[in-house]
């Protein structure tokens, strides 16, 4: 589920006794993930309990801040603990209204997926993403870049064309264009047959709870360039024009909301020069500056700016609260969607998530439409240097004639079941062997010619092996002493005398401080430059989102073969 990009290099297995002996096993004996919190427990930020700040008794409403999800969905589910996802958030929801609180959201933008192998799969996992939305209680979503890059039309008409309902897309000041026209909003995003409103709007209104709210769309500058810069038939009107005629449009509607929001495709930055000109928001939320979001809004004035980080793995919470007199006392909380946030084991509890049933279905659709088949196929950088050659991956197994050792340990190794980590142990959802995003970093050169397919077509393929690391094994089981063949088995390697540090220094490396006396740094320039170049290798899928466990000092010595085993 969540998102890969490109071609995975994973595990690093030796097809020849001169390469250097490398990682092949990254998340062996990792440390100890912390137990798991109790069922019903809340998160912490900054060592105070979330929501323990807040005045006594429930909100007069509640309104979830989100943005820049990026198409990730879930968790990929590799190791333990990871934050993020919509069936968490969708729990977020639940236990707020379980309190009694009045609960809606909104949503920045940027939810479609940022790269997609397959179109397909970006559009399905939007729709996806928007109907779990509609299922919290979203108002509205925010259109950025990302939703651009994926062709904004198609891209919102995949769910607005369903049926007309919230979540609405809103981006006030976008419009056609044709040569030197420019075409209105209302014309260029016209209602859907049965529909009222065009699929992209200018505002939103609706009550949460008793207090109505007045959610507003536009895009920064910025991205404005951007898109123009890289995608045409947009065109953009200017921020004071479009916000002025929103602060009218809430102020006329019948509601007369109480609580105006800003959903703002800009940087903090442009976000600051609105606050100024525009008062009449009281919650401004922003583009992140960094993937952590800060735990605390900007306060301007009397206005909220509000950042959330990247990839949904944080919500703002926002409380309004009605004082003595009459007015309301905005309270926000930053909520990191951890592990407290699972659903509960069990049948009964997931079928109550309808969330969990939206990504189980997503699941199954990617199987059904084949999307493993669809992805385009690139050569292997050994293919494009001897293409004479016709390189092609031919399977571990086809390396234990000259490399027992290495292979026996290699089929022990839990990349040697990495299929089988996606097939028998990946739940909630499940299907995730027909995932191209899961797939990739748990097979043998998916996405690459010659390389994996699926089980019935290439079987020999599955799991992590010795070729997801040193490429295609054809041209060195034909000629195994052939320099130049070696030489590409292992391109972290500037000289055949390259070589890892042994098994001691890298115990000594894996105690010592970062960036500390006896740590990489101590080590010479050539032997930190090929520890750098194994670890970006590694990384590529044992990144630090996905395994953050992963340490190449800590774990080599206890994996090591070929030419390393010191």
């Amino acid at each position: 589920m969540l998102q890969r990009n490109g071609t995975r290099l994973v595990g690093l297995l030796a097809l020849a006794a001169l390469v250097v002996g490398l990682v092949y096993d990254a998340v062996a004996q990792p440390p100890p993930a912390p137990p798991p919190p109790e069922s019903g427990a809340w998160p912490s930020v900054g060592g105070t309990k979330v929501f323990s700040t807040w005045p006594a008794g429930r909100p007069e409403a509640a309104l979830i801040l989100s943005g820049q999800t990026f198409g990730f969905l879930s968790p990929c589910g590799c190791s333990r603990p990871q934050t993020g996802g919509l069936e968490r958030r969708a729990n977020l929801v639940s236990r707020l209204k379980a309190k009694g609180w009045p609960v809606a959201g909104v949503d920045l933008g940027d939810f479609y997926p940022t790269k997609s192998a397959v179109k397909e799969q970006g559009l399905l996992k939007y729709v996806t993403g928007m109907n779990a939305l509609r299922e919290m209680g979203y108002l509205a979503v925010g259109v950025g870049k990302s939703e651009f890059d994926g062709d904004l039309l198609q891209v919102v008409a995949g769910y607005a064309l369903q049926k007309e309902r919230a979540p609405f897309s809103l981006g006030g000041n976008i419009a056609g264009k044709a040569g030197e026209t420019v075409i209105p909003r209302e014309q260029y995003f016209p209602p859907a047959p049965d529909g009222k409103r065009p699929l992209v709007g200018l505002t939103e209104v609706a009550d949460i709870g008793g207090v109505p709210v007045g959610v507003v769309g536009v895009v920064g500058p910025s991205v404005a360039k951007a898109v123009e810069g890289s995608a045409t038939g947009f065109g953009f009107l200017g921020n004071k024009d479009v916000l002025d005629a929103a602060v009218k449009e809430l102020a006329a509607h019948p509601k007369r909301p109480k609580l105006n929001v800003l959903l703002y495709q800009g940087t903090a930055d442009e976000a600051r020069k609105v606050i100024a000109d525009r008062p009449e928001f009281q919650v401004v939320l922003c583009q992140a500056d960094d993937p952590e979001p800060p735990q605390y809004p900007e306060t301007i004035g009397k206005t909220l700016l509000v950042q959330v980080g990247h990839k949904g793995r944080y919500v703002g919470a926002l409380g309004v609260f009605r004082k003595a007199d009459g007015s309301f006392d905005l309270q926000y909380q930053l909520v990191p969607l951890g592990e407290e946030f699972l659903t509960p084991e069990g049948d009964e509890a997931a079928k109550g998530n309808t969330v969990l049933g939206l990504l189980e279905d997503y699941t199954k659709q990617v199987k059904e439409r084949n999307f493993l088949a669809k992805v385009a196929r690139t050569p292997h950088s050994a293919q494009l240097q001897k293409p004479e050659l016709n390189l092609s991956f031919v399977g571990s197994e086809r390396c234990l004639g000259c490399h027992a050792g290495e292979f026996a340990k290699w089929k022990d190794s839990k990349h040697g079941h990495a299929y089988e980590a996606l097939e028998v142990y990946a739940k909630r959802p499940g299907n995730r062997q027909f995932d191209p995003e899961c797939i990739v970093c748990h097979t043998v050169g998916y996405g690459v010619k010659t390389g994996f397919e699926s089980t019935e077509k290439t079987p020999a393929l599955k799991d992590v092996g010795c070729e997801s690391c040193h490429g295609p094994g054809s041209g060195h089981m034909s000629a195994p002493r052939d320099a130049d063949l070696l030489k590409l088995l292992s391109p972290w390697k500037l000289t055949p005398t390259d070589r890892l540090p042994d098994v001691a220094t890298f115990e000594r490396i894996a105690k010592a401080p970062v960036g500390g006396p006896g740590g990489l740094t101590d080590l010479p320039a050539a032997q930190q430059r090929i520890v750098n170049a194994v670890s970006a290798a590694c990384t590529k899928c044992h990144d630090g989102e996905n395994d953050p466990h992963f340490d190449l000092a800590k774990y080599w010595p206890k994996v090591v073969h070929g030419a390393g085993k010191k």
